[in-house]
């Protein structure tokens, strides 16, 4: 039983610092790349990886997304074989889709100032970048923690590295091509190995079953992850023609440095799938049950830490002028939290191969969002904009929960009031917050008494969650 625990504490901690750990360093490089690069440059780098990260989105038909399903509803021995298949299948629409947009970008060119070397650059990015997300899915959900961290820290590390290694090799007015190579290059050849190992080990190009069953699966979450970037973009871009850019500036930083907890987020959800999966295909109820309560704990009473440090941490992190965001933090918080709900519903539902509803579930949220961001602002100016994607999250997690209950209200393992006290919980921190924000004082005791609870509870019951 000691063993037990002992491996499932390493696994976790490995995947939460796997996460966190690739977070921290984009987090830490972005000074580093702002300040060498210039505004002009850094932007032509940040908007050239936007397109990158979409490219490897949709090209890639994210089949490798349906890996953890594949543990279900294919036997252990058949499991390389589906991942070599799949991965071969996302590369073969991959090369697809890159031909016709590079026709396509030749023809444009014409007209348009469009560099070709960056576009060509940037799908073979976007094709390393996937493989490096699926061979990261597949060590997780296999439990292979160590390699997963490894090949994480190995990829931020060098891709950092050499980025900063190429950018003085060219000009102050072209520099950012170092930055875009730089990225390209490691992303790439990591990519060529890991799709190499796992065409040597599965030794599968095309099978029609797995396929099938990929394609159902696949394409809707395509749809999902495109309506969560506009969830996640548009209240930036309604400020900025609705307000200003200055307000548009304020709130982004607001939101990255907010965003730590959604990292924090990821990186326990990452840790949880694999486990809830692997229990509810062994049909362990109560082992569910138990750790949900103390996953659920662990998360709130991290969430409202969160909140009752941000203040002080917020103004050493952003110049004084950015202040304003401040007390916008604790209203990020709270839409941070209704995305740790939806995630129960959602992993249940793609358990249940129900993509198609979460990707209907984002696209409605990503409508609400636009629609309440355009009555907020008008109203409640930078404000309103946080208010209406919080709002956006509470009902997408209303949605999903109450889809979740329509799959199989016997199976589905969760409770609307399991939820209901950590939500409770962190809005109350909130409202605290608003109340003690002179008195940082009291707030961090109160940090540290919440603090010191839960690392008792984690030793006592010798387990993370």
């Amino acid at each position: 039983m000691e063993e037990n625990y002992l491996n499932r504490n390493r696994i976790i901690i490995f995947n939460i610092a796997s996460t966190i750990i690739l977070q921290g360093l984009a987090f830490i490089s972005g000074p580093i790349f702002s300040g060498i690069l210039g505004t002009n440059n850094y932007g032509v780098a940040a908007v050239y990886l936007t397109w990158v990260q979409i490219a490897s989105t949709v090209f890639s038909l994210q089949a490798a997304g349906t890996i953890a399903v594949a543990r279900v509803n294919f036997p252990m021995e058949e499991q390389e074989k589906y991942q070599s298949s799949v991965l071969s299948l996302s590369t073969i629409s991959y090369g697809c889709f890159s031909a016709v947009t590079m026709v396509i970008a030749v023809i444009v060119s014409r007209n348009f100032n469009i560099k070709l070397p960056m576009v060509a650059l940037g799908l073979l990015h976007g094709w390393g970048l996937y493989c490096v997300s699926a061979i990261n899915s597949k060590f997780t959900y296999e439990f292979q923690a160590g390699k997963n961290f490894t090949l994480s820290v190995v990829t931020s590390v060098f891709t950092i590295g050499v980025s900063i290694l190429l950018i003085h090799f060219y000009p102050a007015d072209r520099n950012y091509w170092g930055r875009i190579i730089g990225q390209s290059c490691v992303y790439l050849c990591i990519g060529l190995f890991l799709f190499a190992s796992m065409l040597r080990k599965g030794r599968t190009i095309y099978n029609r079953e797995y396929w099938k069953f990929t394609l159902p699966l696949s394409i809707p979450t395509i749809f999902h992850l495109l309506a969560y970037i506009v969830l996640n973009q548009s209240d930036k871009v309604m400020l900025q023609s609705m307000v200003s850019n200055s307000a548009a500036g304020i709130y982004a930083l607001a939101c990255t440095f907010s965003a730590v907890l959604n990292t924090i987020y990821h990186a326990l959800n990452n840790s949880w799938v694999p486990f809830y999966y692997e229990y509810t295909r062994q049909n362990q109820a109560e082992e569910i049950k138990l750790h949900v309560r103390n996953y659920i704990e662990l998360f709130t009473i991290v969430s409202i830490g969160f909140i009752l440090l941000a203040r002080e941490v917020f103004h050493l992190y952003a110049k004084d002028s950015f202040w304003a965001g401040t007390d916008l933090i604790p209203l990020f918080s709270i839409g941070y939290y209704f995305v740790f709900l939806y995630s129960f519903p959602v992993n249940y539902e793609f358990y249940n191969k129900k993509t198609k509803l979460i990707a209907v579930g984002t696209s409605l949220a990503a409508v609400s969002n636009i629609v309440l961001n355009y009555a907020f602002i008008r109203l409640w100016g930078i404000i309103g904009a946080v208010i209406a994607t919080g709002v956006s999250h509470g009902m997408q997690f209303g949605f999903h929960y109450i889809c979740a209950k329509r799959i199989n209200p016997v199976e589905f393992p969760f409770r609307i009031r399991q939820f209901i006290p950590g939500l409770f919980a962190v809005c109350t921190a909130s409202i605290f917050y608003w109340f003690t924000q002179d008195m940082w004082i009291i707030r961090w005791g109160l940090g540290g008494v919440l603090g010191l609870y839960l690392l008792m509870k984690i030793v006592k019951r010798r387990e993370i969650f």
